[in-house]
């Protein structure tokens, strides 16, 4: 009786529709576009305070060498290279471990907030760099503060745009990561324009004018609810509902929160990704912070690293919208699997680092760079949907969050191991990184046939049945069964069939005939048995993705 009126046109409430309340809305558009493009601004700016660090790693060598009268060519020299890199290791390092803080803060419904306020310590950081003459105050300044700020400012951004686009969400997560690309590219030459031209600390401080567009970017990071069509009924439902319990429940006994959510460690899914991640940054960025300072050791002038470090911003630009298109553009005659292209990206950068360890001249140098980049930008893309796809929408942003935050102490450790190799020995430092690299790749092998066992272990996972219209669509045999185990997995598209002469009895509806053999997702339980394909008629194919 409660659903006649969604089915008799005559009997049509006119009402609130609960069932659209119950859902979160996505606007897929509007004022998300605005949010996309302030997203790929703050990726701008992020960018430029870490991947940029090339030609910014031989300022503050050169810097700290003069303040502290340290000649070229010496002991102390090699060890203020080897001190700087831990600098801009730090900085990146902690622009990562500040991704699960992002998520708690966005949780607790301070997103515009957390986003401005992280804007201003950016530029402050900056600024603060600018007047450093030791490397302690760099790094507070660079490496701390402007570090998890840059972190936040990223992460506010992607976890906004989360909220306005769910069906094109993998093609607004590549407009947003071809902004990494564009800030390496326009960065460098800024900071050869800036810091070459007028000196540290005038150039960090026309740096820092730039970096305080950020402060504004929070500015334009509205809420999605702002734009649900029933958005007048909820906010007076909620209204009710905090009278009903500030009646029944006193306010020092309502039950909180905890600021850091760990359920996403629960599932195995996440904990794989995490240890691949976590494998593969010990070498998958090395090539950011070195490759300046290679080639001026190589004998190139200022104007051909300039250009390399260009060429390295618009090749990863390049690779996130190539791999993306793969992804967003699937072909049905050629479909890739994104675990097959993040992997793909890696054994790119292996080589790349392969090759880093014997190239000669500038040309050389360009095409390492063009081939590290592209699979830089495709790496860090593909990475992020291969997880999309693993993980569910319901827990992706907290789990996105732990999965970087796991890449912050191998990154921080392993690009100064890097540096020190190849001061002891030229150019084989980047085997290390390869190894690591090529080791991250294979592990996700691992992720790829775990991923869906791990929703098990969480109510409301993959192991469970979908909420809403989906529930009824999805048909799942009694554990009683005869021949049903009770918890193995489901491939990914299933053929139903029933008589179409006589109505089918109930225990007979939907029984199933065959399955695909695709499996990269699942959900609900696995069919009885394949009945005989004469006594039944196929009907439809369920495909079981979400």
């Amino acid at each position: 009786m409660f659903s006649l009126h969604r089915n008799i046109p005559a009997l049509r409430r006119r009402d609130v529709d609960t069932a659209a309340i119950r859902q979160h809305y996505y606007p897929e558009g509007g004022w998300g576009w605005v949010v996309c493009a302030a997203g790929f601004l703050a990726r701008l700016l992020a960018a430029a305070a870490q991947f940029a660090f090339g030609l910014l790693y031989l300022y503050a060598v050169h810097h700290l060498a003069d303040k502290g009268r340290v000649l070229p060519d010496t002991r102390q020299w090699k060890a203020m290279e080897i001190a700087v890199a831990w600098l801009g290791a730090l900085s990146a390092a902690m622009s990562l471990l500040a991704a699960p803080l992002a998520v708690a803060l966005c949780r607790r419904k301070w997103t515009r907030l957390s986003a401005v306020l992280a804007g201003l310590v950016m530029a402050l950081g900056c600024l603060f760099a600018s007047f450093a003459m030791q490397l302690h105050q760099l790094l507070v300044s660079y490496g701390l503060l402007l570090g998890a700020a840059s972190g936040l400012v990223r992460e506010t951004a992607s976890l906004t745009l989360g909220h306005y686009f769910r069906r094109r969400r993998e093609f607004v997560e590549m407009l947003m990561q071809a902004g990494a690309g564009a800030g390496i590219a326009l960065f460098s030459v800024f900071y050869w324009e800036a810091i070459g031209q007028w000196g540290w600390r005038l150039g960090l401080q026309a740096v820092t004018v730039l970096l305080c567009a950020a402060f504004f970017l929070g500015m334009l990071y509205r809420s999605a609810s702002m734009y649900h069509p029933q958005r007048r009924a909820i906010q007076h439902l909620k209204n009710q509902r905090k009278k009903v319990k500030l009646k029944k429940t006193p306010q020092h006994r309502q039950p909180k929160q905890p600021f850091f959510d760990l359920t996403p460690l629960r599932i195995r899914a996440v904990q794989l990704l995490m240890l691949a991640a976590a494998v593969a940054a010990f070498g998958v960025y090395s090539p950011l912070f070195y490759l300046a300072l290679q080639g001026q050791r190589e004998g190139l002038d200022e104007r051909a690293l300039v250009l390399l470090q260009t060429f390295l911003g618009c090749a990863t630009a390049l690779g996130c919208v190539g791999f993306g298109l793969m992804v967003v553009r699937a072909s049905d005659q050629c479909l890739v699997s994104r675990q097959y292209l993040c992997q793909a990206a890696m054994v790119g950068i292996g080589v790349s680092l392969l090759a880093l360890g014997s190239v000669e001249g500038y040309h050389g140098y360009v095409l390492i760079v063009w081939l590290y980049g592209v699979c830089l930008g495709g790496f860090v893309y593909s990475f992020k949907v291969f997880a999309m796809e693993c993980v569910r929408s319901r827990y992706f942003a907290r789990a996105w969050g732990f999965v970087q935050g796991a890449e912050a102490v191998p990154l921080l450790v392993g690009v100064p191991v890097t540096g020190y190799i190849n001061q002891n020995h030229p150019q084989a430092g980047y085997y290390f990184s390869m190894a690591a690299t090529l080791a991250g790749a294979a592990l996700l092998f691992v992720v790829g046939g775990g991923s869906r066992r791990g929703w098990d272990s969480v109510p409301g996972g993959c192991g469970a049945l979908p909420d809403g219209p989906l529930a009824a669509a999805a048909p799942v045999p009694l554990p009683g069964a005869p021949g049903v185990r009770p918890h193995p997995l489901l491939t990914k598209s299933m053929s139903f069939g029933t008589p179409l002469d006589l109505p089918p009895p109930d225990d007979i509806l939907w029984r199933p005939v065959r399955s695909c053999r695709s499996e990269p997702e699942s959900l609900g339980r696995p069919p009885p048995p394949a009945a005989a394909a004469a006594a039944f008629t196929v009907v439809e194919q369920i495909t079981t993705c979400v």
